[in-house]
């Protein structure tokens, strides 16, 4: 491995992650068809708006257990450390997410070390999470609506809605800071070749850098 860059994510992690992506652009593009008339002319690029509501099914199974199921089981130690590193908090999480805002929008901000994950990473896997599992539910039941009392339908769509708009909304921040933002934007290798540079990692993951750094070292002697 090149001496100036530094592993991030297994090849497993990689593939997780641009199934979820490709599977969750792919539901957008097949919902808006299934959601109004005025994108009708989008079923053209799936065959007509009956297989497109098809399509629609199989990516949100794809979406919802394929991306896990590949991830647990193809490589389990990986996903038992990323639920373990967004799911664990400290002070100096907290004092990241307040200083965040001014990074975000390109101005100076006094960030605390990270780990392996900064805490607007974390952020963004739990809203993920979350709204997937919302998602999930919800689509689940709009499948088998005739099994489902009318009542809970008729929240199940609009709550299904407004849970794809806030998902779309999650995935266009993370992608701004992941390809446009130029403190950031260095990250989307580590998602490409699953490495990432010696200084943006020191940078942005300080913590996570140190006790990489000091296997290293161990592995040396």
């Amino acid at each position: 491995m090149n001496n100036d860059r530094i592993k991030r994510f297994s090849l497993i992690e990689r593939i997780s992650h641009w199934v979820h992506t490709f599977s969750f652009f792919t539901l957008v593009v097949t919902g808006l068809v299934v959601l109004s008339p005025h994108f009708h002319f989008l079923a053209s690029l799936f065959g007509g708006v009956q297989e497109t509501r098809i399509v629609h099914r199989i990516a949100g199974v794809v979406f919802s257990f394929g991306t896990l199921l590949l991830f647990i089981i193809g490589d389990s130690p990986a996903f038992t450390r990323w639920i373990k590193d967004i799911t664990t908090w400290g002070k100096e999480d907290i004092a990241f997410l307040k200083e965040f805002p001014k990074e975000f929008l390109g101005g100076h901000a006094n960030l605390p070390e990270q780990g392996r994950f900064n805490s607007g990473e974390k952020v963004n896997s739990l809203l993920i999470l979350i709204d997937g599992g919302i998602l999930t539910i919800t689509g689940f039941m709009m499948w088998y609506a005739d099994s489902i009392p009318l009542g809970i339908i008729r929240w199940a769509y609009p709550v299904h809605d407004i849970a794809a708009f806030l998902m779309m909304a999650v995935i266009v921040a993370h992608m701004y800071l992941g390809l446009l933002h130029p403190g950031s934007k260095e990250a989307i290798n580590g998602m490409l070749s699953g490495t990432v540079s010696r200084s943006f990692a020191k940078l942005h993951h300080g913590k996570w850098y140190r006790e990489m750094t000091q296997k290293e070292k161990k592995s040396d002697q």
